[in-house]
């Protein structure tokens, strides 16, 4: 896993998190960076345009054995990607996600009362 550091708080604690990407939208495939995570949502450097509110499929690998996928939409757009919000994603994407921001907060508690909040998206 490349740069993490803890950044700004919202709703969810968000960390920085470098990774490439994989957006699955409208039977097309375009390829991005994630730059910063939390467990509602990312932030996806992405030179393609995307609607607010649009609908789409995103794949994190980490490794062979390591990925997160997920199912989110468009909540904000700016010139240099799209913030996304989690609307569903399975359990072990869900672990590799916590791990993610895990390593990073270091507060086994505030994760766990994240997890709770979250927890209607996990399937």
């Amino acid at each position: 896993m490349k740069g993490r550091n803890l950044i700004d708080k919202r709703l969810f604690t968000r960390v920085e998190y470098t990774e490439s990407v994989s957006v699955y939208y409208e039977d097309q495939v375009v390829l991005g960076e994630v730059r910063n995570v939390s467990l509602q949502g990312l932030f996806i450097a992405l030179e393609h345009k995307m609607p607010q509110h649009a609908p789409f499929d995103v794949t994190v690998v980490f490794s062979s054995d390591e990925s997160i996928i997920l199912n989110a939409s468009v909540v904000r757009c700016g010139k240099n990607g799209i913030g996304v919000q989690i609307k569903h994603m399975g359990l072990s994407s869900f672990f590799h996600l916590r791990k993610a921001v895990g390593m990073q907060c270091k507060d086994l508690d505030l994760i766990i009362r994240e997890t709770c909040m979250i927890s209607s998206c996990i399937h």
